[in-house]
């Protein structure tokens, strides 16, 4: 009888949550412009701004950069810090669940040998492809500051050469498996050397994330901003890639794939 008025009261406690919420986000969308809408703030003013002053502004070479690095730094930042929250949030949820006895190289061999997903082709084909992303993550970190991609990208494709290296069997391992802790420490690492580089220029007369200050010799302050810029998305970089490496490995501890 208990049970029933605390599941009574928690179903009305839900609800009211849904309502208030939902009343809430109408108020709210109805002051939001409509997407899309040529005549919105952003599409009159904000981008035309952008657009004429990022060069002189930033100094960045490239508008796309000078926006998320720059106007919106702060954004970017946060958007870090909350990937690594999602990676504490994943560690700290799955703690309780059971991990399963991992299995050795032999009987996961065993265990594939008559799988079409564990051939020797797919095992021939990703010594090629692991490599091959491995180089063009090197490459979008590399280019971030002056065309398409940056640390996002690269720290995904890194891990997702990790995650092709751990899912085929037959693939000798070109990494080692790398312990929840150690890539979670890895990913606040790469937060903690983001927000260092805001910090530096501070040091140096300049204000957070003003690479202008930064204290390297350079030819030029777009050459100063391109080297604050790589060092941001090296942070991101290093971020995303433990951050997902780090949900890889505890879904995959406490998930019984033979199901």
């Amino acid at each position: 009888m208990e049970n029933k008025k605390v599941m009574k009261k928690k179903t009305i406690g839900l609800i009211l949550v849904i309502i208030i919420v939902a009343i809430g986000a109408l108020r709210v969308g109805k002051e939001l412009p409509t997407i899309g809408d040529l005549n919105t703030p952003a599409n009159t003013n904000i981008s035309r701004y952008y657009i004429s002053n990022a060069e002189n502004d930033t100094h960045a070479q490239n508008i796309v950069t000078a926006v998320l690095a720059d106007y919106r730094g702060f954004d970017t930042l946060f958007e870090t810090c909350v990937l690594f929250l999602s990676g504490i949030a994943a560690m700290v949820i799955l703690s309780d669940k059971k991990k399963i006895p991992e299995k050795s190289r032999e009987e996961l061999l065993a265990y594939h040998k008559d799988s079409n997903f564990g051939s020797k082709l797919m095992d021939g084909a990703f010594r090629i492809v692991v490599p091959i992303i491995l180089i063009y993550a090197v490459y979008v970190l590399f280019h971030g500051e002056v065309s398409l991609g940056g640390g996002f990208q690269a720290g995904a494709l890194i891990a997702c050469a990790y995650l092709l290296n751990r899912i085929i069997p037959n693939f000798e391992n070109a990494f080692r498996k790398v312990k929840v802790e150690i890539s979670l420490i890895a990913a606040g690492i790469g937060a903690f050397f983001f927000v260092l580089t805001g910090f530096i220029p501070m040091l140096y007369g300049g204000r957070f994330m003003e690479f202008d200050h930064l204290p390297f010799h350079a030819d030029t302050l777009s050459d100063l901003h391109a080297d604050g810029i790589l060092m941001v998305e090296i942070g991101v970089t290093v971020c995303v890639a433990g951050v997902i490496i780090t949900i890889l490995e505890v879904v995959l501890e406490r998930t019984d794939f033979d199901d």
